[in-house]
């Protein structure tokens, strides 16, 4: 009898458990997320901090202030840095959109020619249909998606000055969480909740970021590859398509397969077999990144059968769009710890009566 309704208690959890994640991520999580930036800040900081103010003896905001100003500065140059290099390949792509749109109207004829031929019919009639299609995409482009940005240029305007606000929480937030650490700590362990809270913020600390830093590192590391891998086949936009890539790789759904195989394809037909080759190789060396590296710096932290995360990314992305890559594996973890930790205590329950 007991045992049953220990399983119930389970399934009751497990149900309350996800609709809370649910009910979390979707409607609590956004109102935060600048404060949990904050604390990922003074989180990575808060070494540099320490060192200032206990080593060096330096004033504890001063310490603050200064390991603030340097992250904010690097990020800033770093950004700047890859941003005028990708502005300006940019800029040559929109430059030669007109020489390339020849050559796609050009391949659009041969095929259209070609299935005409397949098909029997008069020489043109595909072309003829295809480019009916083509102009009611324009028409409507023009029409409708044209004027919805422009009228909505006033509320991209008022977004951005809102995430310049928003930075400068996020900023002020961290100097006060690094300057005040330990008062925020005992203030924070005084609570009767911080047994349960340390137990699903540890996990999520030892899995859920060891998983977010696995797959930036590895998106550094794909977009270093491809964009050298392109350099060497001389491609113009070599930082924009190997971030595009690496970004496209993320996607379990997807991979960087998914581009490097038809674009050697392509390679191959046009005779071009040095590209073909290097395009090939990038995707092996991503294979083997992603095969072999991956294990290596996540280890055994996750926890999570390698379907499970994937089911749970799926789940996420459908629920949260984008930002559910991040999110159902990390709403999975909070799952799972907190049924294991009821588990545990029903079970332990169980033998002392």
């Amino acid at each position: 009898m007991i045992h049953i309704n220990n399983k119930t208690k389970l399934i009751i959890t497990m149900f309350l458990t996800i609709i809370g994640v649910y009910f979390g991520f979707q409607y609590i999580l956004p109102l935060f997320a600048p404060f949990v930036i904050s604390y990922f800040i003074a989180w990575i900081l808060m070494p540099i901090v320490k060192f200032l103010s206990e080593k060096l003896k330096f004033p504890r905001t001063i310490s603050a202030i200064l390991s603030l100003g340097v992250f904010g500065s690097l990020i800033i140059w770093a950004l700047f840095y890859i941003g005028n290099i990708f502005i300006k390949q940019l800029i040559i792509l929109l430059q030669n959109i007109p020489i390339y749109l020849s050559i796609l109207s050009g391949k659009i004829d041969s095929l259209c020619n070609a299935c005409d031929n397949i098909f029997g019919i008069k020489l043109g009639t595909v072309r003829g249909v295809f480019d009916d299609h083509f102009e009611t995409m324009i028409v409507m482009v023009r029409n409708n998606i044209i004027p919805s940005i422009t009228a909505r240029s006033l509320n991209i305007a008022i977004s951005i000055i809102g995430v310049i606000g928003i930075i400068l929480i996020i900023l002020v937030t961290a100097l006060l969480l690094m300057k005040d650490e330990a008062a925020y700590k005992k203030s924070f362990k005084s609570s009767v909740f911080y047994q349960d809270i340390h137990l699903v913020t540890s996990k999520l600390s030892e899995t859920g970021l060891a998983y977010i830093r696995t797959q930036i590192i590895l998106m550094g590391i794909i977009s270093v590859i491809c964009t050298i891998g392109l350099l060497m086949i001389k491609n113009k936009y070599a930082m924009i398509i190997g971030i595009s890539i690496a970004l496209f790789d993320a996607f379990p759904m997807l991979g960087s397969g998914a581009i490097l195989i038809p674009w050697s394809i392509i390679s191959l037909f046009e005779q071009d077999i040095y590209s073909a080759a290097v395009l090939m190789t990038i995707y092996f060396t991503i294979m083997f990144i992603r095969q072999f590296v991956e294990p290596k710096l996540l280890g055994n932290r996750i926890g999570i059968k390698p379907v499970y995360t994937l089911m749970s990314m799926y789940v996420g992305f459908k629920l949260f769009g984008i930002l559910g890559f991040i999110l159902g594996p990390m709403g999975l973890i909070i799952i799972i710890t907190i049924i294991k930790e009821i588990e545990i205590r029903l079970a332990y329950r169980e033998e002392v009566n």
